[in-house]
This record gives C-alpha cells, structure tokens and sequence, in this order.
C-alpha cells in the first residue's frame, strides 16, 4: 500500500461516478436545465429595492438592475413581436446577453411576462420569427460595413 497513490474523494450530494481504474474523465453540461437548476438555487438580492420573480427570472440574463429595469419599461411599451426584437437588439448591442439565448424559449419566455401590451405576435415562435429576423439584418449590416471599411482603405 506503500506503494500506490492515496486518493481521497469527497463527495457533496449530485449523482457521482467512481471510477478507480480511470485515466481521465470529463464531464459535459448539456441543456438550459443545468442553468435552470442553478438560477432557482440562488436568490437574486438587491439592497436597494426588491426585485418581482419575473424580474428576478430575467437578472439571470441582464445582471444589472437599473438596465434590467429600463428593459423592461421598453418591453412594456412594445406593441408588436417586431417591436421587441428591437429592444432585444439593444440588449445585444449593450453586451448584456448573447445571440445564442435572445433565440431560446427559455428567454423568451422571461420576456413575455413584460410585453402586457403586445398587439401581435405575443407567442414564443412568433418574437422568435422577429429576432431571428433582426438578426439576420445586423448580420448582413455588419458584412456591408466591413466591405465598405476594406474598400475606403
């Protein structure tokens, strides 16, 4: 016994894998549900005022509450799915959320409580059509912008 290694293991709750004979191992978090979990574990605290659960649901994603807030009076003020794509392009333009999640459900999701006066196009798919839509246009106003930079040089 001398001769070997002394591995110790500590183990604090999840579902864990011992594995004595193993060189290496990795492990992958797929999903939003991993995410998910982590969110609803740790309550968002702020000193100043109290924040609503719809609020504190989109704090996951704008970690800064006075944003947050302007956000959602913008989003308050949208009266159809094209108007919010807007505010969601602010959103991206100001760094406080990724082109990966404004697509998904799930954030969407956390959106929609907001927008009480959306005319049309208040369902998950449809902002999503608008994003994707808002998207695809910066996308290709970025490569025109890109070409005319390479052009003047």
């Amino acid at each position: 016994m001398d001769d070997k290694t002394r591995i110790v293991i500590n183990i604090n709750g999840g579902t864990n894998t011992i594995m004595p004979s193993a060189t290496s191992v990795v492990q992958y978090f797929y999903g939003e549900q991993f995410a998910d979990s982590i969110g609803q574990r740790k309550e968002v605290v702020n000193t100043n005022e109290t924040m609503t659960r719809q609020e504190q649901e989109l704090y996951r994603y704008v970690h800064d509450v006075e944003k947050l807030r302007f956000y959602v009076k913008q989003i308050g003020n949208c009266n159809s799915a094209y108007e919010l794509a807007d505010v969601v392009k602010l959103m991206l333009e100001d760094g406080h959320v990724r082109k990966e999640i404004v697509v998904k459900a799930a954030f969407i999701q956390k959106l929609l409580p907001f927008a009480a006066n959306l005319i049309s196009g208040g369902t998950v798919d449809n902002v999503r059509l608008q994003i994707n839509n808002m998207l695809a246009t910066r996308g290709k106003k970025e490569k025109m912008e890109m070409m005319v930079k390479k052009g003047g040089q």
